[in-house]
C-alpha cells in the first residue's frame, strides 16, 4: 500500500511540477481493510509512505473516515493551508480491500458491532443496500430497469478511462442477466472491492498561480454526520430510532446544505458531477439528495436517468465521466481522491474522449461513508 501511495504521488508532483522537497505537509487515510495484515503502519499509513518519498522532517497525520476518507484528507489539507501553516499540502490515500464483500475488522465479541452483526445475521453490505433500494422502489417507483441503466450509463466513460478498472460497456440485457447478490442488486450494479491509491496536491493561491496559468479552485469542501431521528438502517446496526421530519442519509443532506452555503452555487452552476455510486440504488439516491438540495423532487434522477439527461457527454446534468466506483471499483480510503482527480481533469479539458462538453466551471464530488459520515466538494475554474 504505501508503494501504490508513492506512486500517486509521484504522478501527482509531476502534473504539479513539483518537487518532493516542495511538499511541506502530508495527510494520509489509516489503512482500513488490511489493517490487520499490515498492523501499525497501516494505522500510521503516512510514515511508511514518507519513508519511501524521502524523510524531510515535515509534518505527517494520519486519519481515516471509511469512504468519506478521500474527501475528508481533502478537507484536512485545506484547512491546513487556508491557516497559513503551510501554502503545499499533499492528501493522500491507498487501500487494499480484502477480496469479496467486505468483512469485519476484529473477532471482538463484545465491542465490535460489526462482527456481531456478521455473527448473528450475516448481513453483507450490500444487503443493506438492498433494503433501502426496495423502500425506494416502493416509494418512488424505481424499476429493475432504472437500476441497469444507472450501470449502463456510467459504463460508457469508464471503458474510456485509462484509470478505470472495469473498460467495458455493458448493455441493459447484460446487466440484467448478472447474478442476484441482494435482490433487488445485481453483481452488475454493485461495484467491485478494489485496490487503489489516489493523491492531491493543495496549494495556497498565491503558489497555485504561479504552478498553473488556470488552476483549480476549491470553492467549498464539507464533511457532515447524520441527525437522530434518521430513519436509514446503517452497517453494522439492524435498527433505527426513526423520527418524522428527519430525512435518510441525513449526512448527504447536511453535507450538500454546507456545499451550498459555501460555495453559493444554484441548480444551474453545476456542470459536472461525481457520485459515490457504489451500487445502483446509489447512483439514484446520492443524485436525488444533490438535486433536492436546490429543491427537486424525490424520484428526479429516475426521470433524468430514463430521457437520457445524466448521460456524461451527451446529458445536460452530466455524472459520473470517469465511470464511478462502478467503473474502477472501491479503493475505499481513495475513492474521494479519485473522484477529485476525474473533476480536475474534466475542468482541464483533459478528458479526451471522455471529455464532458464545455466549457465547464463548476464540478461536485461527494462521498458517503461508514456509519453515517459523508464528504463533498465543489471545485471551480
Amino acid at each position: 500500500m504505501p508503494e501504490m501511495a508513492a506512486e500517486a504521488i509521484v504522478e501527482a508532483l509531476g502534473d504539479a511540477g513539483l518537487d518532493w522537497r516542495d511538499v511541506q505537509a502530508v495527510v494520509a487515510g489509516a489503512y482500513l481493510w488490511n489493517a490487520q495484515h499490515e498492523g501499525l503502519f497501516a494505522l500510521l499509513s503516512g510514515a511508511p509512505i514518507v519513508a519511501l518519498m524521502g524523510q524531510t522532517g515535515i509534518p505527517v497525520v494520519n486519519c481515516t473516515n471509511a469512504s468519506a476518507t478521500g474527501t475528508t484528507l481533502l478537507r484536512e489539507a485545506c484547512l491546513t493551508v487556508a491557516a497559513g501553516a503551510h501554502d503545499v499540502v499533499v492528501a493522500v490515500a491507498a487501500d487494499k480491500s480484502a477480496g469479496g464483500l467486505f468483512t469485519p475488522l476484529s473477532n471482538d465479541t463484545r465491542f465490535d458491532e460489526d462482527y456481531i452483526r456478521w455473527v448473528t445475521t450475516g448481513a453483507v453490505n450490500p444487503a443493506y443496500w438492498a433494503m433501502e433500494c426496495r423502500r425506494r422502489m416502493h416509494e418512488l417507483g424505481t424499476t429493475e430497469e432504472d437500476l441497469a441503466l444507472a450501470k449502463v450509463v456510467t459504463s460508457g466513460p469508464a471503458k474510456r478511462n485509462p484509470k478505470a478498472r472495469y473498460r467495458r460497456e455493458f448493455t441493459i440485457e447484460e446487466v440484467l442477466g448478472s447474478a442476484p447478490v441482494a435482490d433487488p442488486l445485481r453483481l452488475l450494479e454493485i461495484c467491485a472491492t478494489s485496490d487503489g491509491a489516489a493523491a492531491v496536491i493543495v496549494a495556497a493561491g498565491d503558489v497555485a498561480r504561479r504552478m498553473s496559468a488556470r488552476p483549480v479552485w476549491v470553492d467549498a469542501v464539507a464533511l457532515a454526520s447524520r441527525d437522530f431521528g434518521d430513519p436509514s438502517i446503517r452497517t453494522p446496526t439492524l435498527s433505527a430510532y426513526a423520527r418524522a421530519g428527519v430525512p435518510s442519509l441525513s449526512e448527504a443532506h447536511n453535507c450538500m446544505a454546507e456545499l451550498i452555503r459555501r460555495s453559493e452555487i444554484g441548480p444551474d452552476d453545476l456542470d459536472v458531477i461525481e457520485l459515490p455510486d457504489n451500487s445502483s440504488w446509489h447512483y439514484l439516491t446520492y443524485l436525488d439528495i444533490i438535486l433536492g438540495a436546490f429543491g427537486a423532487r424525490p424520484g428526479a434522477a429516475e426521470a433524468l436517468l430514463r430521457e437520457g439527461a445524466t448521460d456524461p457527454m451527451t446529458g445536460r446534468v452530466p455524472v459520473g465521466p470517469g465511470g464511478g466506483a462502478s467503473g474502477s471499483g472501491e479503493a475505499v480510503l481513495a475513492q474521494g481522491l479519485l473522484q477529485v482527480h476525474e473533476l480536475v481533469t474534466q475542468l482541464r479539458g483533459a478528458g479526451g474522449d471522455r471529455q464532458v462538453p464545455g466549457p465547464l466551471r463548476r464540478g461536485l464530488a461527494m462521498t458517503y461513508g461508514y456509519l453515517g459520515n459523508n464528504a463533498g466538494c465543489v471545485l471551480a475554474v
